[in-house]
């Protein structure tokens, strides 16, 4: 049922869930910079073989078993997952869903921290991504082009000097960087300005997607914020207005919570107990309602009403609650009632462990 070389991630949180908050409202969860690379004279992942992507793939590995910017490497070829341990991979963020919709010639490659994760043959024939706690964006971006250029100087890179670096998205091409945020905003939900923001951010260039990614839903009121277009932007203009931006969202959530606690503090603070009283006595819970209520007691956190819990322990609930991890945990494949019962279970008992 476990696979053996998955246990080790089992018993701990990724680093970047398990750091101490510089903003300790905990509106920034995580910043996240990618890179999109592909290797000069081989078909992109869309179009090529499948005997030539299971070539490439291995000529990929081989390189990057030498690489000395990330420690304590692990390896994992999409065809020696089951679905579950697939499943495991992409609710850690450290796997996208397209990755893993084809088994040949794609895998992940991951450090003993999980901050760094390379996806090989998703969309591109190199995903590079760096995940740090907090808004620590320039620490991961420092991290990241440490990787590409020890990376660049052992393979051969798709680039033009009139284009950049070629891409399989024509949104990536030039600089192929990204960079995103996973946000915390529930008073801009409760408040009702959520919309008004999200428009705002849509056309400012700045993309929106839920807490897995592209095609996926918003959990908890945590929204992840993404640039789109690299051509013609250094990857330093990118990062520096992506954070001017990413104030401006925490300065308005931080003031919607201010007027919150002024205005309604009986109403925040029903919901955050009612949120409370719900995890800690249901004997069945779905995912997506530890998801809502545990957001309810973050912000609980955030505005001093709660003070016996803080965020690693519901980051905990969050990362352990997921269907693949909960199975995991029970060393069993599980019905979804089974998972429900069993989940209410986990999270009372690390309720009870927080004191609370």
């Amino acid at each position: 049922m476990i696979d053996e070389k998955l246990k080790w991630m089992l018993g701990k949180l990724p680093e970047w869930m398990n750091g101490e908050f510089t903003n300790k409202d905990d509106i920034v969860i995580s910043s996240r910079v990618r890179l999109a690379r592909n290797i000069k004279g081989f078909l992109f992942p869309s179009v090529a073989s499948p005997e030539e992507l299971v070539r490439l793939y291995y000529r990929i590995e081989d390189t990057l078993r030498s690489l000395k910017a990330i420690h304590g490497m692990r390896i994992y070829p999409a065809w020696e997952l089951d679905e579950l341990g697939r499943k495991f991979f992409v609710e850690r963020h450290l796997a996208s869903i397209d990755l893993f919709k084809k088994k040949e010639g794609s895998g992940v490659v991951i450090d003993e921290s999980e901050k760094v994760s390379i996806m090989i043959n998703e969309e591109d024939h190199l995903r590079i991504q760096c995940i740090y706690e907090d808004f620590k964006v320039e620490e991961a971006f420092i991290k990241l082009m440490e990787i590409d250029d020890e990376i660049g100087s052992m393979l051969n890179y798709a680039y033009k000097d009139t284009l950049g670096f070629i891409t399989s998205c024509p949104t990536n091409i030039g600089t192929g960087f990204r960079v995103s945020a996973l946000l915390h905003i529930p008073a801009l939900f409760v408040s009702g300005k959520i919309e008004e923001i999200l428009k705002e951010t849509i056309s400012s260039g700045i993309m929106v997607r839920g807490y897995y990614g592209e095609g996926t839903e918003v959990r908890g009121n945590i929204f992840q914020f993404s640039t789109s277009q690299t051509l013609g932007r250094s990857e330093e203009d990118i990062v520096q207005e992506f954070k001017t931006k990413i104030y401006d969202i925490a300065h308005n959530e931080k003031e919607a919570r201010k007027e919150l606690i002024e205005k309604n503090h009986t109403f925040i603070e029903d919901k955050v107990y009612r949120a409370y009283g719900i995890l800690k006595n249901a004997r069945m819970l779905s995912s997506l309602e530890v998801m809502e209520l545990t957001s309810h007691l973050r912000l609980g956190i955030s505005l001093g009403i709660i003070k016996e819990i803080n965020y690693s322990t519901l980051n905990e609930i969050m990362l352990f609650q997921q269907p693949a991890h909960l199975q995991f945990k029970f060393g069993r494949t599980l019905k979804q009632e089974e998972r429900d019962y069993l989940r209410s279970l986990f999270v009372r008992r690390k309720l009870t462990e927080s004191g609370i």
